[in-house]
């Protein structure tokens, strides 16, 4: 057994450091909070409350938000301040704009609860939207959150994408030269985008989020270069000068909730038709 981690987690946090990478090692999802954990939570929610579940600024400003704290309750702020993923979202409107190449559906593989999906449409940057989720809990607050920003009739909500899915399960009535892709299907990337997918898709534009802490992203993102035009986006800087719910708080406490969860710093890969 690898003892190492065990002295990082106990280093950091302590008994209750050790014991969850204890609870790791025999396949427990439950975690005990640590004492980082319990400022990020408290502040979270706190701004969850503020906000009355309405995203506060960014393009998604106005979109009312269930979370799917099942998942994940570490960027329940970076959400409600409209700061999560901004990247993702800076680069989507950006391609929108574009009338030479902007897209009428928005495709959705991992969807969650609908942040991306739901704020999108909500800003009329897309027709209409269709969501892969294998989550219960996600898909239940997805259908939420369509139904509050009266979005039920503009979107689809179908199971988890398998390697067959644009056989299987996708939408006859869409051309898939008309699509959108945004894909987080955690390390699942590797499965389904074979060359036989992305043939496919070649018309289509995607951004996908590479889960390279799984498997090594080299042979992907070669193949996706064969095919599109490529863009590696990464995690930049975030901005609270001008958020005024979060100005009275300690600086410690007010870097920590535009955290969002990520094991290591994230990159996505754009890819523009050739």
């Amino acid at each position: 057994m690898n003892l190492s981690k065990f002295n990082y987690a106990y280093s950091r946090h302590g008994l209750v450091g050790f014991l969850n990478v204890l609870l790791g090692k025999f396949g427990f999802k439950y975690r005990l909070e640590t004492p980082l954990d319990r400022i990020i939570f408290y502040h979270g929610n706190k701004i969850e409350r503020l906000s009355k579940n309405k995203i506060l600024n960014g393009l998604y400003k106005g979109t009312h938000l269930e979370i799917n704290k099942n998942w994940n309750s570490y960027d329940t702020a970076s959400k409600f301040l409209g700061l999560y993923e901004k990247e993702v979202q800076n680069e989507i409107i950006k391609i929108q704009k574009d009338k030479k190449i902007n897209k009428k559906y928005f495709i959705n593989l991992g969807a969650g609860e609908g942040y991306h999906l739901v704020g999108l449409l909500k800003k009329k940057l897309f027709k209409y939207g269709v969501a892969y989720e294998m989550d219960p809990n996600a898909k239940k607050k997805l259908k939420e959150n369509l139904i509050k920003n009266q979005l039920s009739k503009k979107a689809s909500i179908l199971n988890k994408a398998d390697k067959n899915f644009l056989e299987n399960s996708f939408p006859k009535k869409i051309k898939l030269r008309d699509c959108f892709f945004l894909i987080d299907i955690e390390g699942d990337e590797f499965k389904l985008l074979r060359k036989n997918n992305l043939n496919k898709l070649k018309k289509s534009i995607l951004i996908i989020e590479l889960h390279d802490f799984y498997f090594s992203p080299k042979k992907l993102v070669s193949e996706l270069k064969k095919i599109f035009k490529t863009k590696v986006l990464t995690t930049e800087n975030r901005d609270l000068s001008n958020f005024k719910i979060v100005e009275n708080l300690h600086d410690t406490e007010k870097w920590l909730l535009v955290n969002e969860g990520r094991p290591k710093k994230m990159e996505w890969v754009l890819c523009i038709p050739k």
